[in-house]
């Protein structure tokens, strides 16, 4: 719903309600932010604007990793945890007035678009052209179509992201997800160290948010063991005690 913020919203309370006696499985999903939107339940979900340009502001350096695991937290406050935020890289008004996440990301286009698929409450959103790299911006109001093209790297990058998703219970959006556990660090202006878990699935997340090289030290706990590193496939051993150099912009996914 467009700009849902804008419409008065015992209305869309009345709408959804009688919506939904006609369609119970139907979804909303509000152009807005509004935590009113949440409270009778009429959206399912709402757009993450704020987390998006954070993201944004990361990787121009305006900000650091600080500032987006702040917004978590708030967010998880905010929010009924019912209640899904659309989480993107790129969009239909991002892509045409801001640029595409080529433009605006640069070299942390990947990580930020894997952040946006294994953050809490999130519900990832792949725009048009991103799954096979297209890096254009598209006339808002004219007609701008993608030329042919084939598969490539980009295509089976979120290939194996949507895999990981719809694998892993713990990804899961809203109150069906595994909410989210820091693991603290030793470098916690660039790095973002966090589990997700439920129902026996388990995620850990490592992330250099930063476009700085690092040396990356902290303890598993009780998540050391054997995973498999979602976007590769690999078996990898977490250790208790982890040490490791990290490139700018580089992360692990790791799933059991």
């Amino acid at each position: 719903c467009d700009m849902a913020m804008l419409v008065p919203i015992d209305f869309w309370n009345e709408t959804a309600a009688r919506l939904r006696r006609v369609k119970p499985d139907l979804f909303l999903l509000a152009e807005a932010e509004e935590t009113n939107l949440f409270e009778q339940g009429a959206f399912d979900a709402c757009y993450g604007w704020e987390i998006h340009h954070l993201m944004n502001d990361v990787a121009r350096q305006r900000v650091r990793v600080t500032a987006m695991r702040d917004w978590l937290y708030a967010d998880l406050r905010r929010y009924p945890r019912s209640a899904m935020r659309l989480a993107f890289t790129s969009n239909h008004d991002e892509n045409t007035w801001s640029g595409s996440e080529f433009t605006r990301l640069g070299d942390a286009r990947e990580i930020m678009t894997v952040f946006t698929f294994v953050m809490p409450g999130g519900l990832p959103l792949i725009y048009t052209g991103q799954e096979i790299g297209y890096d254009h911006s598209f006339s808002f109001f004219d007609r701008d179509p993608i030329p042919s093209y084939g598969a490539n790297w980009h295509t089976g990058f979120y290939r194996r992201l949507t895999a990981m998703r719809h694998s892993c219970p713990a990804l899961a959006s809203g109150e069906r997800g595994g909410e989210m556990i820091e693991i603290r660090n030793n470098a916690e202006d660039c790095l973002m160290t966090f589990v997700r878990e439920v129902e026996g699935n388990r995620v850990v997340a490592v992330m250099n948010l930063s476009p700085y090289a690092i040396q990356a030290d902290y303890y598993t706990g009780i998540y050391a063991g054997l995973y498999t590193d979602a976007l590769t496939g690999d078996c990898y051993e977490l250790r208790g005690h982890v040490r490791e150099s990290m490139a700018p912009w580089s992360y692990r996914i790791l799933t059991r």
